[in-house]
């Protein structure tokens, strides 16, 4: 019963996964999806990866990487951040409870092509709570402020207020020793979590160059909301899959995706949204830690413009295959592709070939 509670929890509020905090162990945390339309010769990338080392208990250190763009021959923009971050767990008398703060600093590059690069320092202090459910798998909440250098003057300015709920997974000894046989995350009447699912309109270009108009983007949470004090707006964003499995290795599976950028001084409330249900069917390999999959889905969504009266919808017919390897309890990375159809009122039809990666939990 208490994992049946704690699975709904997980549904309404994203999840987070997180193993010890022990010396020697690696923190992991990815996300992402590119796609690649061949009619019109267009990559989006977008990828998002945390990682960093326990040098001694309690303290991790490393780095964050992402970034966001819209590839094509005479059109290419975007941005990209670079940054280390330092982490520290509070409560070492618990075992399952803990408080953290954390530090991160480093750039962030603005291009456009014909253009001169944009850098901005940043640092962000952030404070969180983490709660780990088994070995490998908890949940985490954190609350940052973001200090950003102006492109204007070059000062250190208030930037924005952040709220984020994602997941974390931690490689080391403890996760690999309870790591056992997968079979039993595969059978009827389990739940399977992952974030960053859904297309949610990447081959726009208008949609691409809002998504890439700040670096709130460059988080891989499932989610999180955050106030912009130069625009006086908000951003907040939901990016979860769920799946319930029908019968042994047969899975229903739904994506939501939601963005919306709130109204600002100069610009009207903008809203993506995205429902993906769909099937996947896991098949066994050798090792007993790796499955292939294949699945098939319709995902619909659309934009909203607030004050502008206009909305528009698109559907994407696809399926595709990919990989789930097991790096510990209930956790896995997962790589995929998806080939499909995609239509709508504002964009023409094409065939998109979408990569997703990131970690996927079974519960």
């Amino acid at each position: 019963m208490r994992k049946w509670i704690w699975s709904c929890f997980f549904v309404v509020l994203s999840v987070a996964a997180y193993s010890q905090v022990e010396k020697g162990s690696w923190l992991i945390d990815f996300n992402g999806h590119t796609g690649y339309e061949s009619e019109q010769e267009i990559i989006s990338p977008q990828l998002y990866a945390k990682i960093g080392y326990f040098p001694t208990n309690f303290l991790a250190v490393g780095a964050r990487l992402g970034g966001s763009g819209f590839l094509q021959e005479n059109n290419n923009f975007g941005n990209v951040l670079y940054a280390g971050f330092a982490r520290y767990y509070i409560n070492p008398q618990s075992e399952n409870f803990h408080f953290f703060g954390e530090m991160e600093s480093g750039l962030l590059v603005d291009y456009e092509e014909g253009m001169d690069k944009q850098s901005r320092f940043f640092f962000k202090p952030l404070a969180g709570m983490s709660y780990k459910l088994i070995e490998g798998l908890g949940l985490e909440v954190g609350l940052g402020l973001t200090f950003m250098e102006s492109l204007n003057t070059s000062q250190i300015r208030y930037h924005g207020l952040s709220f984020e709920l994602g997941w974390k997974a931690t490689i080391s000894h403890r996760s690999a020793e309870a790591l056992e046989e997968t079979e039993q995350y595969f059978g009827r009447g389990k739940i399977s979590l992952a974030a960053s699912f859904n297309l949610n309109n990447s081959f726009d270009q208008f949609i691409a160059a809002l998504r890439s108009s700040t670096e709130t983007e460059l988080n891989s949470e499932a989610l999180r909301f955050t106030s912009l004090s130069e625009s006086n707006s908000n951003l907040g964003i939901i990016d979860v899959g769920f799946g319930f499995f029908l019968s042994d290795r047969t899975m229903f599976n739904i994506g939501l995706g939601i963005v919306n950028y709130g109204s600002s001084d100069f610009e009207p409330a903008t809203t993506l949204f995205s429902i993906s249900p769909g099937l996947r069917y896991y098949l066994p390999l050798g090792d007993g830690r790796t499955n292939m999959y294949l699945q098939g889905a319709y995902e619909f969504g659309g934009v909203n413009q607030s004050g502008l009266g206009a909305e528009s919808t698109y559907n994407y017919i696809n399926g595709g295959v990919g990989l789930t390897y097991m790096i510990g309890p209930a956790v896995a990375i997962e790589l995929g592709a998806d080939y499909g159809k995609l239509s709508g009122t504002f964009i023409q039809t094409s065939r998109p070939i979408k990569f997703y990666y990131g970690l996927r939990i079974f519960l």
